[in-house]
Parts: C-alpha cells; sequence; structure tokens
C-alpha cells in the first residue's frame, strides 16, 4: 500500500497556522460584552472532546489551527470509528473570539488511502456566542453525538452504494464537465480529477475499477487545496459532489438532526 501524502487538513485557512492542544490552551479570551459570552478554543474543543468520550467515541487524529491573531479557531477530530475500509468518521469545529465565527460542528468522513475530508451532510449544529447560546451548543452537541451511530450507518451505506455502482468513462466525464459548469471544481481543479480518475496515484482506487466510489475519491482529492485555503467552500463543495456522484433518489434519509448550512 502506498504511503498517503500530508493530509489535506481541512482547518487550514487563509493565513491559518497549525498549533498544538497546549498552544490552544494558552491562547486568551476577550471579555463579554453585553450578550455576547466569547468561549476560549480550548473550551469549545473541550466541549466536543466531552461528548464525543462520553458517548463512547476514541480520537483518531486532531487537526488544530488559529488565524486573524489568534481570534479564529478551526479543527478537525477524526475517530477511531470505521465506516468502510480506510473510511473514518470525522468532525469539525470552528469558533472565534472576534464575533466573526459562531460557535459551529459538523460531521463527515476521512478517506485514510489519499487522506480525503469530505462532508456529505451540513453543518448540524450553530449557535451564537451567547450564554443561552453556549448552553444550547453543548446540548445541541450531546444530541448530535447520540445520532452519530445512524450517521456512520449512513456513510456506510453511501460508501457501498458508489462501490457498487460501475462508471464508464463517458459518464466520468459527464460527471466531471457537470461539476465544472456547476462551480464545485475549478479550471485548475479539474485537470487532477480527470487524471486522478484515469490514472489513480492510489493503488487501492486503481484496484477498485471504474467505480462511483474511485470517481468521487477523484474529484475530492483534486478538491485538497481548497481545503486548505477555504474550508467552508469544500465542506459546501464535497457536499454538492455527493448528490452528484450518487443522486438522493438511491441515498436513505440523514438523522434527524438540526442540519444548517455550512
Amino acid at each position: 500500500m502506498a504511503a498517503p501524502p500530508n493530509p489535506a487538513v481541512l482547518v487550514c485557512h487563509r493565513g491559518a497556522r497549525e498549533v498544538t492542544r497546549v498552544e490552544l490552551s494558552r491562547v486568551g479570551c476577550p471579555p463579554p460584552q453585553g450578550r455576547w459570552r466569547p468561549v476560549p478554543h480550548a473550551q469549545v474543543l473541550g466541549y466536543a472532546e466531552q461528548a464525543l468520550t462520553a458517548a463512547g467515541y476514541a480520537l483518531e487524529k486532531e487537526s488544530l489551527a488559529l488565524s486573524k491573531d489568534n481570534a479564529r479557531f478551526f479543527g478537525t477530530l477524526t475517530l477511531r470509528t470505521p465506516v468502510a475500509h480506510g473510511v473514518n468518521l470525522a468532525v469539525g469545529l470552528r469558533s472565534s473570539t472576534d464575533k466573526s465565527i459562531s460557535l459551529q460542528w459538523c460531521c463527515g468522513s476521512r478517506v485514510f488511502v489519499c487522506d480525503n475530508l469530505a462532508f456529505s451532510a451540513q453543518t448540524v449544529v450553530a449557535r451564537k456566542h451567547t450564554t443561552y447560546g453556549i448552553d444550547r451548543y453543548q446540548e445541541a452537541i450531546c444530541k448530535v453525538v447520540g445520532e452519530l451511530t445512524d450517521y456512520r450507518e449512513y456513510e456506510a451505506f453511501r460508501v457501498r452504494q458508489m462501490r457498487a455502482r460501475p462508471v464508464t468513462d463517458e459518464q466520468a466525464e459527464s460527471v466531471l464537465c457537470r461539476a465544472f459548469e456547476l462551480g464545485i471544481i475549478g479550471p485548475a481543479a479539474l485537470p487532477v480529477a480527470i487524471r486522478e480518475w484515469r490514472t489513480p496515484s492510489f493503488p487501492e482506487f486503481a484496484e477498485e475499477g471504474q467505480t462511483a466510489w474511485r470517481l468521487y475519491n477523484a474529484l475530492t482529492f483534486a478538491l485538497g487545496k481548497r481545503a486548505k485555503t477555504n474550508p467552508q467552500a469544500h465542506a459546501h463543495a464535497t457536499i454538492r459532489l455527493g448528490s452528484l456522484v450518487l443522486p438522493d433518489t438511491s441515498r436513505p434519509a440523514l438523522p434527524s438532526s438540526e442540519a444548517a448550512t455550512v
């Protein structure tokens, strides 16, 4: 098996830098102003970790980043919870102490072969930095974490469906063209996606044969740079790709969580 490249980390935004958990804990937090109650970044991470741990989920890896003079926090937590061979659940977090980003939590999947991070659901928790908003954020996280078993089953079904669906070159080219026309992938990413479809960089996808799963990973691999430069656009793009490669008519409904637009 070929070694995976350096992770295409969701959390690296423009001007952001990756940090350790210790560095994150050292970042200060401004005082409250009226109804606005900023939450320290380390505490935002702690809320998510506590909910996951209490539900029995162990962490496989984490990636943390800060930007805008440490005022904005982004993070991904990959869970030791397999969806399929080489695919694990992942949780995305973001928040700010400059009123620019609310408390947000979302979930998706990480493909370890080429280290893609794709979101097939929209952000499931988003709350304002207020006294009651912080309480509701913690409650909502606990509720959504309780639904992760359903989400895992949904993701496993989605992967199985894509692996079972043969795709001809003509069909793949149609999807690639459609993704470009819809603005999901740009002119720089399109040649990368075409190359990954025709001659995958990873033996696992070459051995997979011409399936929707191979096409999906070709597209998400091509979007890797956007995950670093614009994580919000990356998450939205992978959501749209899921329905483009595998139409909703062949997929079960998501768990009944309070999905909000990323």
